[in-house]
């Protein structure tokens, strides 16, 4: 924790190159932030050889950014990697997009898709509409955000959660695929601006993952897993952070 901040602060590290290795170049560092930021820092996970810190900048708007710190240890801790969430560009356009217009418009999109053949309809309905746009938003909302719409949300959760995990009892799940289990709660995880749920899968095998959003690999969602020896390991190269909720509950970004 201390390097990282020591990274991330205002004045330049004379012994940087001592505390670097693999992809990291020394940038971003404290010298690259605006002045009118502050940071924050939070212990993601650790044992003997890696550790993850998350860093959190935020603007004088209140605009927060999250990226994820990856440490290995050598001969000293040392920096090799800096992630965040990855091909938000698209999202973000369509969020804007999306905020931007009137009832008017909306209602313009919904009448002209009951005449679309193609599938390609932005949105058919007043409440796709408002679940695209609170999906889009969730998608982008910084980790502390995302977390505080889990807990708004957590009975509901809860209740879809253990319903899932009853109708798995007997499922065979796969280590390698994952496999969509939200059929029967589609509007209660829409409620939610949740796009899947699924188990199974590569690095995820006993975690019932909440999907909410991302772009080709890039993707931020919820994670519950019974015991917590069953968490994906966190990389750069795969799951760039985990950070717990509560009660098995965890929220997750990959790459």
């Amino acid at each position: 924790m201390a390097l990282a901040k020591t990274i991330f602060a205002r004045d330049t590290f004379p012994n940087l190159d001592k505390h670097i290795t693999g992809e990291y170049n020394g940038h971003p560092n404290g010298t690259d932030l605006p002045e009118n930021v502050t940071t924050d820092f939070l212990l993601l996970g650790q044992d003997e050889k890696k550790a993850v810190i998350n860093i959190t900048i935020t603007d004088s708007a209140g605009q927060a950014f999250d990226g994820y710190l990856h440490f290995v240890k050598q001969d000293v801790w040392k920096i090799t990697a800096f992630r965040a969430l990855a091909m938000t560009g698209i999202i973000a356009q369509v969020k804007e997009m999306f905020e931007n217009m009137t009832p008017t418009q909306i209602d313009s999109i919904i009448v002209q898709s009951k005449n679309d053949s193609t599938g390609h309809a932005m949105f058919r309905s007043r409440e796709e509409y408002e679940y695209e746009l609170g999906n889009s938003r969730l998608t982008l909302a910084s980790d502390q955000e995302i977390i505080n719409h889990f807990k708004k949300n957590e009975k509901e959760f809860n209740r879809i959660k253990d319903e899932i995990l009853e109708e798995l009892q007997s499922t065979t799940v796969d280590s390698e695929w994952s496999i969509r289990v939200e059929e029967n709660h589609n509007e209660a995880v829409r409620r939610m601006y949740i796009s899947s749920v699924s188990t199974g899968g590569y690095q995820f095998g006993n975690c019932l993952k909440f999907l909410i959003g991302g772009m080709v690999d890039n993707f931020v969602g919820y994670l519950f897993v019974k015991d917590k020896k069953d968490l994906p390991d966190m990389t750069p190269k795969r799951i760039i952070m985990i950070r717990e909720i509560g009660s098995g509950w965890y929220m997750y970004k990959t790459t």
